[in-house]
């Protein structure tokens, strides 16, 4: 056994009780709110438990910074005191750590640990464990490790963090065995939740109105939190031009100063970059500039302005290689992409649309490096496409398949976006900053046969309907 493994356990199983709580409250020792993530994990764990349900191998996987430690260490900590589970049935450790002591095996620190602490093999083992593995990308072959010790031990529950990318890793034998369960940068309501504890539920109510053309449940709810928020404590009436540049990050929730959150946000990019990106494709310091380089570009122009030709060109690169790099930025989850509306053939012929995580990301390069768009309302006006971009992107994906699928407009003067589940009419959407006229979502409307466009603009504070055109605010579309 690796002695710097053993002494690490030992150390992690001995000292996680101690340290949770503080690991997981403010300074003042106020615990951190939880978001939804946590209690479908909670279930998860009750129902284990209690043997209710088979699933017991659960994969989060996530940017840096999206709250995947804390969910782990509050899991812990709920089966430590409200479940009563012995210490030495609950082990914690990081990948990340141990990778300074050697080659990370995940298969022999969770053997090491059964026997050291029930002196054991995992076929053996005859009481229920929590094994709880931070940043799993370490370890190449995490997932065969996970599907082993599910197929040695019904009493073994595992829940694994990593890079956006652990999807990559494993294969289909250990994908029957393993639940994902993506960890997401967080909307304005989930925002609200962890830093201010109020609680919304209008994301239902928005989603029927994008989808469905209902407004009236979402101008109730709305309303409802426009006089809530008059009197919740702290609350600043700027808090969402914040989060609209800084916010997302729920590591970044109590940081004072926004150049402390921009520092912030660039360490979690540095780290993306120079450790999980590299560690996972292998990739030279070289190839970490010219990743630095694109996502420099890709933040400091407009998404309609971006193809892969353009940046090759830009940067003085093959076209196969920013393919290539273009592709573990999206494998990573650090940007995404929308294609054009139309057909196949169309598709295939178009340019993507890219943009960046969240707009936060977007702005923390710019205000890092610099921009070139001098304009501030041209500026927010691209965060705010950004904005959205991201919020349909996440609500798509929350699911192991799109629940609908968003596009860009095409043709010349197009709308920004539009949206469309299986079989059903398209939606457009148009964004922007400032006055806008209806033009383009009713050309848009009359192109498209549909039945009612939307509009996300500051032009109006509250939701608002006038014949087929639907106006919502920036501040309650990120509430969705």
């Amino acid at each position: 056994m690796n002695q710097i493994i053993e002494k690490y356990i030992r150390k992690q199983v001995y000292e996680t009780p101690i340290i949770v709580s503080r690991k997981i409250s403010t300074e003042e020792n106020i615990k951190f709110n939880k978001r939804e993530d946590y209690y479908k994990l909670q279930q998860r764990a009750d129902d284990f438990l209690n043997r209710e349900n088979k699933k017991r191998f659960f994969v989060l996987p996530g940017l840096r910074g999206v709250g995947k430690t804390t969910l782990l260490l509050q899991i812990y900590e709920y089966l430590l005191n409200e479940k009563n589970v012995n210490p030495k049935n609950l082990l914690y450790v990081s990948c990340e750590e141990i990778n300074f002591a050697g080659e990370v095996n995940i298969k022999e620190v969770i053997e090491s640990y059964l026997k050291i602490f029930h002196n054991t093999t995992p076929t053996l083992l005859d009481e229920d464990v929590f094994i709880f593995i931070d940043e799993v990308h370490y370890d190449r072959n995490w997932a065969m490790a996970g599907k082993i010790m599910f197929d040695k031990s019904p009493h073994i529950f595992m829940i694994f963090t990593g890079s956006s990318s652990l999807h990559l890793s494993y294969n289909a034998d250990a994908a029957r065995r393993l639940r994902t369960q993506s960890i997401l940068p967080l909307n304005y309501s989930e925002h609200l939740k962890l830093k201010y504890n109020y609680f919304t539920d209008i994301s239902k109510d928005l989603n029927d109105l994008i989808f469905k053309g209902e407004v009236e449940s979402a101008q109730k709810k709305e309303l409802k939190i426009q006089n809530d928020l008059i009197s919740v404590k702290d609350y600043k009436l700027n808090d969402w031009d914040n989060y609209f540049k800084y916010g997302s990050f729920p590591s970044t929730l109590n940081e004072k100063y926004t150049s402390d959150i921009v520092r912030d946000l660039w360490s979690i990019i540095y780290r993306i970059v120079s450790n999980d990106i590299s560690n996972i494709f292998n990739i030279n310091r070289n190839t970490q500039n010219l990743i630095y380089r694109i996502l420099t570009f890709l933040a400091e122009q407009k998404p309609g302005e971006i193809s892969q030709n353009k940046v090759a060109a830009s940067l003085n690169c093959s076209t196969s290689r920013i393919n290539s790099i273009f592709n573990i930025l999206e494998q990573t989850q650090l940007i995404f992409h929308c294609e054009a509306y139309g057909g196949i053939k169309k598709r295939v012929r178009k340019s993507w649309k890219y943009y960046l995580a969240t707009p936060s990301v977007k702005n923390c390069i710019n205000e890092t490096l610099g921009n070139t768009i001098l304009d501030k309302s041209d500026y927010e006006g691209v965060l705010l496409e950004n904005l959205v971009a991201s919020s349909l992107h996440n609500l798509s994906y929350t699911g192991d398949l799109p629940l609908f699928n968003t596009y860009y407009d095409m043709d010349k003067g197009g709308v920004d976006f539009i949206v469309q589940k299986h079989f059903q009419t398209p939606i457009p959407i148009e964004v922007g900053m400032g006055k806008k006229d209806n033009k383009q979502i009713k050309k848009a409307i009359n192109k498209l046969n549909a039945d009612y466009g939307i509009v996300i603009s500051n032009k109006t504070s509250s939701i608002e309907k006038d014949e087929d055109i639907i106006y919502i605010s920036p501040k309650t579309f990120s509430l969705l």
